[in-house]
């Protein structure tokens, strides 16, 4: 902690003699994050000086799941989220007043998003490499409530399965790959990087699919409250800019941030985090595809798996005006992306 602490205000001091936004006193904002993968932009965001040049006194709060993370943030322990969307659905549907501002990692061009996850298995469990249906009365770990299960589900029905066709065990990320290794399950759905540490860990152990749902629509989401919209509004608005830069280095830089994933995500090595770092898609944008892909692909599958009290409109839990102001404001952060067509644009 007293590491992190040390690199959030070398990245700080730094900032401030650069940015221009840092002329007067930063606004401080925290950020609720997890040791995945694909949470790289929030680290690289606070290593590089980036929240700081920004104007931002930016920390990071850490957490184990998005569970987790959504009740920090209702509880005022910090003004932002980055974290996977089954949560978030799931709380809105019971009245949580939660909010999307952009996206953690997606693809702004499709409605079908799943490269991110991946099932793993061991020879021992005689599931072959790319035969969904063998998980067929098989063990599969995984953190409950999360993308993780979303992913498998929809694995499963795009297979002509359903949950009741395996057994879920609730396995936090963290042990997972320990979980696989011992035998406890035979199988894992996971993000990254524990997707990739299993594979590349475990003896013997492959991917059975990788991504590949086409029913699936799991972006990533930044998360903020009704609350922070209303009293934090320039703090997100430096938020989304920082954070679309922090996007942009890190497409551009995938080992390098890599190698600054390392210092936040404990006992994973780096052969490891290069392979992980590159599976999923660094898109914050918001487009038409967020509330059609939310409002036709992942609320009805939540809402028939009873994983959401009720159906919401999506249209009602997404603000693109803070999106809006970095494509106004700071689209060079976008220009190594292919443009959304016109029809798409919210």
């Amino acid at each position: 902690m007293l590491r992190r602490t040390m690199l959030a205000g070398l990245a700080v001091a730094l900032g401030l003699a650069t940015g221009a936004a840092a002329q007067t006193a930063p606004l401080p904002i925290k950020i609720g994050a997890a040791n995945a993968t694909d949470h790289a932009a929030a680290f690289i965001g606070v290593e590089r000086g980036i929240f700081a040049k920004h104007g931002l006194d930016a920390k990071l709060v850490m957490y184990q799941t998005g569970v987790e993370m959504i009740n920090g943030l209702l509880n005022g322990a910090q003004e932002v989220n980055i974290m996977g969307s089954i949560p978030f659905l799931a709380g809105v549907s019971n009245g949580q007043p939660l909010v999307l501002i952009g996206h953690l990692h997606g693809d702004a061009l499709s409605m079908s998003y799943s490269m991110n996850n991946s099932i793993v298995a061991t020879p021992a469990s005689g599931i072959k490499e790319g035969d969904v249906k063998a998980l067929k009365g098989k063990k599969i770990g995984l953190p409950r409530g999360t993308g993780a299960e979303g992913y498998l589900l929809g694995i499963l029905a795009q297979n002509g399965m359903r949950d009741s066709d395996v057994t879920l065990v609730n396995i936090a990320p963290s042990n997972q790959t320990t979980a696989l290794r011992q035998g406890d399950v035979d199988a894992l759905a996971a993000w990254e990087p524990w997707g990739t540490i299993s594979s590349m860990r475990v003896p013997g152990a492959y991917r059975v699919v990788t991504g590949g749902c086409d029913s699936c629509y799991d972006p990533g989401s930044i998360l903020t409250t009704r609350a922070a919209i209303a009293g934090k509004a320039e703090q997100l608005r430096r938020f989304m800019v920082a954070f679309a830069e922090a996007h942009q280095w890190l497409r551009q830089n995938y080992d390098a941030a890599a190698e600054i994933n390392m210092r936040w995500i404990q006992g994973v090595d780096i052969d490891v985090m290069k392979t992980a770092i590159r599976r999923s898609g660094y898109d914050l944008r918001v487009t038409r595809n967020t509330i059609e892909g939310y409002n036709t692909i992942t609320i009805p599958a939540l809402v028939k798996d009873k994983r959401m009290a009720k159906t919401v409109d999506a249209a009602t839990i997404v603000d693109a005006q803070f999106y809006k102001h970095v494509e106004a404001t700071a689209p060079q952060f976008f220009s190594d992306l292919k443009p959304v067509p016109a029809d798409r644009r919210l």
